[in-house]
């Protein structure tokens, strides 16, 4: 029988309060954290802008802007000049700036008289309609809001798919190691990288996948997200894949279903495509994947357990979630739908792994790992369950989850306050230059999250 003590944490777990709360304080928590290092993000929102303001995504208005630094970041056909990251990231960003745009346009004669916050809109709404030279790195307080508010969506998502399979206080907790122990917090919220969206539409197919069984309606659902993933990010081709497999050998009578969600998206998204590259697929989407390579193996490990980009390495709690999978396969009580899972975290590790830059560039731990994070979180949450249910007879289990899990939020916290984590990528040396630096354990990359280690 349960403490009396017990059951209100168990009810307040399982309330839509504790769901709020928890959006509201990784929201803050996100939002008040002062990294934000622009690179392939640095267009998004002015690519919003252009098709707010001129309906058209291409950004010959800001040519002058254009400098060496930040051209690949474009790209150029039929004479136009074209933001080259994939269009869903662009996409994402239009309700909130244009939210923005008319609220500040509505406020603007009373705008002069708020202080500091008057004078902040005023300013981005000058900037938001400009053209010509304009200055980038003025948005990446817009574009940090943007890529917080989906990643705090994600989790929200989350949690409710991980309160079908775990308690509600396994699935809080879990979630919130998500949400502050990975890349989640340090990559996916700093600036709108691809990330952020993408990880929102995963978090949706974990969701509809971990429903009794698939309707119409949920099936065409997860149409629709499995191809908002994929206009948010190549590598989702996986979950595409995977996904459309499973649907066709468990549910072929709500196939058409499912295809009808991912036309929704898959048709005006070729048709962009083919407007503006004369393909269905934009050069960005047919970057080739090399297996094969001499340095395969040594990139497979590397993405697991470098110094600098190893996933266990930012994340060491993470491991229990393959020991969750264990614990399911063990006791014969995997889904077909959890198959699914860690298929595709197996085929995204094989998958960075093959990149040409496996090593993720100028970045922060394993960021390629950041699209497939849901799928292991997932896991990591029958493993938190059984340590809440019984710390006494997990004790070992318990402590090593604790541990790891200071460690880990410890990490990724200083990476998201605190440019000395970032700056490893240059210094001593451009790891773009020389990847190698990502197995040196003397100078590891999460190592410069203690304050002063390296000047």
């Amino acid at each position: 029988m349960p403490t009396p003590s017990a059951s209100p944490r168990r009810d307040f777990a399982a309330s839509p309060l504790a769901l709020w709360l928890m959006c509201l304080a990784l929201f803050v928590i996100y939002s008040m954290s002062q990294v934000r290092m622009q690179t392939d993000s640095l267009w998004s929102i002015p690519s919003a802008a252009s098709i707010l303001h001129e309906g058209n995504t291409d950004l010959d208005e800001f040519r002058p802007t254009f400098f060496p630094g930040t051209a690949y970041a474009r790209n150029e056909a039929g004479g136009h000049t074209y933001y080259v990251y994939p269009p869903g990231v662009v996409v994402s960003a239009l309700p909130f700036v244009a939210a923005a745009e008319g609220l500040f346009s509505l406020m603007r004669p009373v705008l002069p008289h708020l202080g500091e916050f008057g004078a902040g809109a005023l300013s981005w709404l000058e900037l938001f309609r400009r053209t010509g030279s304009v200055d980038l790195g003025a948005y990446n307080r817009t574009e940090q809001l943007i890529a917080s508010f989906y990643v705090c969506a994600a989790a929200a998502v989350l949690l409710i798919a991980l309160r079908r399979r775990v308690s509600p206080g396994a699935a809080l907790v879990t979630v919130l190691l998500f949400g502050l122990g990975t890349t989640a917090y340090s990559t996916a919220s700093r600036v709108l990288w691809q990330h952020g969206p993408g990880l929102l539409a995963i978090a949706c197919i974990i969701l509809l996948l971990v429903r009794p069984a698939q309707t119409a309606r949920s099936a065409f659902l997860l149409g629709l997200s499995v191809a908002l993933a994929y206009v948010c990010r190549p590598t989702h081709s996986i979950s595409v894949i995977v996904v459309t497999g499973f649907m066709v050998l468990k549910y072929r009578r709500q196939l058409p279903a499912y295809f009808a969600g991912a036309v929704l998206v898959a048709i005006p998204f070729c048709a962009y495509n083919l407007s503006v590259y004369g393909a269905l697929l934009s050069p960005y989407y047919r970057h080739s994947l090399d297996p094969l390579a001499s340095r395969f193996f040594m990139a497979l490990a590397a993405n697991l357990v470098s110094p600098s980009r190893g996933l266990f390495a930012f994340s060491p709690f993470l491991v229990l979630g393959v020991v969750g999978f264990v614990q399911q396969w063990r006791r014969g009580s995997l889904e077909a739908y959890e198959v699914v899972f860690a298929v595709i975290l197996v085929l995204h590790w094989v998958a960075i792994s093959s990149f040409a830059i496996w090593w993720a560039g100028h970045s922060i731990g394993p960021r390629f790992f950041t699209d497939a994070l849901p799928f292991l979180v997932y896991f990591l949450a029958y493993p938190v369950q059984s340590v809440l249910e019984a710390p006494s007879r997990h004790r070992v289990l318990a402590g090593v989850l604790a541990v790891t899990a200071v460690f880990s939020v410890v990490v990724h916290w200083r990476a998201s306050t605190s440019y000395d984590v970032h700056a490893w990528n240059s210094l001593p040396s451009d790891v773009d230059r020389d990847p190698s630096r990502v197995w040196d354990w003397k100078d590891a990359q999460f190592l410069r999250a203690i304050p002063a280690r390296y000047r």
